[in-house]
């Protein structure tokens, strides 16, 4: 564990700060899940978090996992491992809904 530098800053407080890619990777997906379901539902993006947490709840599966699956179903990806499974069990409807609509029946 590095040291702090400054005693008065805690080596936790470094630890905290340190960069970590997956960490922000996983952010980003839950940012751009959230903003799938904005978009499908209308709905404002403290309701989709919380969707997406009540998903979490359900399967236990991690929320940056079950968001990255979202993700992929929506950019019409397929899989097959648990976290699309449980993506697909939430969304799947809500997204070939989405994918029947024509563009000027929206108008």
């Amino acid at each position: 564990m590095r040291r702090s530098l400054d005693p008065a800053l805690p080596d936790e407080h470094h630890r905290c700060m340190s960069y970590n890619r997956a960490d922000d990777t996983s952010r980003i997906k839950i940012d751009v899940a959230i903003g799938v379901l904005v978009a499908l539902r209308g709905c404002a993006p403290d309701q989709a978090f919380a969707e997406l947490v009540r998903v979490v709840q359900r399967t236990g599966i991690g929320i940056g996992s079950i968001a990255r699956a979202l993700v992929d179903l929506a950019g019409g990806s397929s899989g097959t491992s648990a976290e699309y499974a449980e993506a697909f069990n939430a969304w799947g409807e809500l997204l070939a809904q989405a994918r029947r609509i024509p563009v000027n029946a929206a108008r």
